[in-house]
């Protein structure tokens, strides 16, 4: 052997068994491609195939309402953090009319809207929430700012340019124009959905500037411009247990009809009385609690088949399905029969904290914020909040986290906040509340039961035993005087 031959073997090798092209890698098929070629062949095969899965199946449907209901729930709140709280008051005031209008359609409230939007997201791989100016005259009171949820399938994956003409530093991707270093500078948009039968739908798509727009998908790959459907990894696999459901009914459906075969000598007469289905041919049935002679024949029933391992591979395909999914297999069936609290908290750590990633780092620089600055600059150019040099800070408040077993959570998170592992406003955020509100309502109602001298075990300045609270201020001056004489 050469010693160019001995290179050109040793270069044939792999260190990594899965680099190697041996008999068991034979059907291992991988392609260089990034991420945006990949989703341009597959973006619109999947999204269909996706949302045939949620309409004709309860799986799908069941997976979309979880995620949803966890990342969203009745909508992400948007408080303000200035540190005034007569400011902090008119722009929750101001944010809160808003949010009931924002709808452009007039069907929705801001919190409905962001979940259709994160739902239309998750089945579709992406959406979009496009931020429209109304004129004052049509929003007199609330800022003129309103907002319209429109599916992926809006974005004109046809307006496509690879490579950009001399010169020219922006470039088309999948509807997507984006400038140097990748920077997005808008959607090319149509006008009506490309899948409404409407006669004369073929007005071309135009660019609506990136400003104007938020666009919504979970970026999986560096460079990535479009979301691909979270149903991607589950569909074979769903569609394969709905056929195995199926076929396991239809045997129990013949099993159920309990056949049987009469044998009688050739020439012989029909002991049986027969009967003509539709079609014409004699059929023997036997009624319930018949008893018929029949004399030397011979009636042979078929075994039924007592093996079955359907169970098994069901359960097994719907845990693969739910962690595809991102869920646990409760989650998924409902089925608690083998759940413990251990085995309950433990899958719902991993669950929280997927949730706490889609929604700190896909929803809320992607919509929250977005419509957050667009809101704050309507609001001031409307007059309707002073321009501050300090801005107008603001804080988000995810949907409530409901605990498995509440005494034991609440006993933890107090002993979280007493040693300082969180605080108090972080405990109180972690339940969807607003700290400052809850704070409020509880200094109106325990002033509203001292005035009329209603004492109550719920008070959290009294023990648990109702005993009054010792006068910490008398308590402190006889302190103060027996230290100083």
């Amino acid at each position: 052997m050469g010693i160019f031959e001995s290179i050109r073997t040793w270069l044939g090798k792999r260190d990594y068994n899965s680099a190697q092209f041996g008999r068991r890698n034979r059907s291992h098929v991988a392609r260089a491609t990034s991420a945006n070629a990949e989703i341009a062949k597959a973006i619109g095969t999947l999204r269909d195939r996706s949302r045939d899965f949620v309409r004709n199946s309860w799986a799908g449907q069941r997976i979309l309402d979880v995620l949803t209901s966890h990342v969203v729930g009745t909508g992400i709140m948007t408080v303000p953090n200035t540190g005034n709280d007569k400011i902090d008051n008119v722009y929750r005031l101001l944010r809160e009319e808003w949010e009931e209008t924002s709808d452009v359609e007039g069907v929705l409230d801001y919190g409905a809207q962001q979940s259709l939007l994160f739902r239309s997201m998750v089945e579709g791989g992406d959406s979009v929430l496009r931020m429209i100016t109304v004129s004052l005259a049509d929003s007199p009171r609330a800022v003129p700012l309103r907002l319209q949820g429109l599916e992926g399938d809006q974005i004109d994956t046809t307006r496509d340019s690879v490579l950009a003409s001399p010169g020219q530093t922006s470039s088309v991707r999948l509807g997507v124009q984006i400038g140097d270093w990748g920077l997005r500078e808008g959607l090319y948009l149509w006008k009506n959905h490309p899948g409404e039968m409407v006669v004369g739908n073929v007005d071309p798509s135009v660019l609506v500037d990136w400003s104007d727009l938020c666009h919504l998908y979970r970026p999986l790959r560096l460079g990535q411009l479009r979301g691909i459907s979270w149903f991607a990894p589950v569909l074979l696999t769903a569609r394969e247990i709905q056929d195995l459901m199926e076929a396991a009914i239809i045997q129990q459906r013949t099993q159920a009809t309990y056949a049987g075969f009469l044998k009688r000598a050739p020439g012989a007469q029909n002991v049986l009385a027969a009967k003509r289905d539709d079609k014409g041919d004699k059929v023997v049935r036997i009624e319930p609690g018949t008893i018929q002679d029949i004399g030397e024949s011979e009636i042979t029933f078929a075994n039924n088949s007592s093996q079955s391992v359907f169970g098994d591979s069901y359960k097994a395909g719907l845990r693969a399905m739910a962690a595809g999914a991102g869920l646990t297999y409760d989650q998924l069936t409902g089925d608690l029969t083998q759940a413990n609290y251990s085995s309950l908290r433990t899958g719902k750590i991993e669950f929280r904290r997927l949730v706490e990633q889609i929604q700190w780092s896909v929803f809320v620089p992607m919509v929250c914020r977005k419509v957050d600055r667009r809101f704050l600059d309507y609001a001031i150019m409307a007059d309707k909040l002073p321009k501050r040099p300090e801005g107008y800070p603001v804080d988000h408040i995810m949907p409530a986290i409901e605990p498995i077993d509440p005494l034991k959570d609440l006993q933890a998170d107090i002993l979280a906040v007493r040693s300082g592992r969180m605080s108090p406003q972080e405990f109180i955020s972690a339940w969807g509340r607003d700290w400052r509100k809850v704070v409020k309502d509880f200094d109106a109602f325990f002033a509203f039961a001292d005035a009329n001298n209603v004492p109550l075990d719920i008070d959290p300045r009294r023990p648990a035993g109702g005993v009054a609270p010792a006068d910490t201020d008398k308590e402190t001056k006889a302190n103060k005087e027996d230290a100083d004489a």
